[in-house]
């Protein structure tokens, strides 16, 4: 079992007692939600305060979101991206390269294509390979790059070992439907991470955190408001 002091903390007020100290080093953690759930947020602040409070290097990855509309977001509830420093934390916006570079499903599947998680792999080792901290956000635009699910999941499966073997602990996320129950989007993702944390919307109920699973420790198993 994993001590509270060998975790990586996310800084994430109270979310660290529900993992049973923060995630453990080394490991690729699913962020699942509906859009609106925060997220691209939750991901934002797991670097963050790495950077800023365990002097960790981090990189964030966006394929939705514009890196410029990331950090105006993250501004708004007091996390300044920028003022941390590109010697700790960096934001690579893959997002402007789908929309100014992939015009066509034969540039989206072709095997050159940086949605291709090989070559998205290959750009991690080249640019940042001393990073401890990864924000994936998220999977699902990577999905489109695939024909086969079965080959999205192998690849997948295979991108998540090579940044566990790099020393990287990785946040990834995935959407799913406002009224689902599901943790994956694809039916897979929740299978290949190492801990699943469902953010929750309701009317009934407003925003709901529960963390689904995290292997080698124990953790709150309830939702939390």
């Amino acid at each position: 079992m994993t001590e509270p002091d060998e975790r990586v903390r996310t800084g994430v007020e109270g979310y660290d007692n529900l993992l049973g100290g923060g995630f453990i080093p080394k490991t690729t953690n699913l962020i699942c939600g509906c859009s609106g759930s925060g997220k691209t947020l939750f991901t934002a602040s797991f670097l963050y305060n790495g950077a800023l409070n365990e002097g960790k290097k981090g990189v964030y990855i966006t394929l939705e979101e514009m890196k410029e509309h990331v950090i105006r977001d993250c501004k708004k509830v007091g996390m300044d991206l920028e003022s941390v420093g590109e010697d700790l934390l960096w934001a690579y916006d893959l997002s402007s390269l789908r929309v100014n570079a992939l015009k066509t499903s034969d540039e989206i599947n072709s095997d050159a294509s940086p949605l291709r998680l090989e070559n998205l792999l290959e750009f991690i080792r080249l640019n940042y390979a001393d990073v401890e901290l990864l924000g994936l956000d998220s999977v699902v635009p990577i999905a489109i790059a695939y024909e086969s699910e079965q080959v999205f999941r192998a690849e997948l499966f295979r991108f998540m070992m090579s940044l566990k073997r790099m020393g990287i602990t990785t946040v990834f996320t995935t959407e799913i439907m406002y009224s689902s129950n599901d943790t994956s989007r694809f039916g897979m993702e929740d299978f290949l991470a190492d801990s699943v944390t469902v953010l929750r919307m309701r009317e009934e109920w407003g925003r709901q955190i529960k963390v689904h699973k995290i292997r080698g420790s124990n953790h709150y198993k309830n939702f939390v408001d």
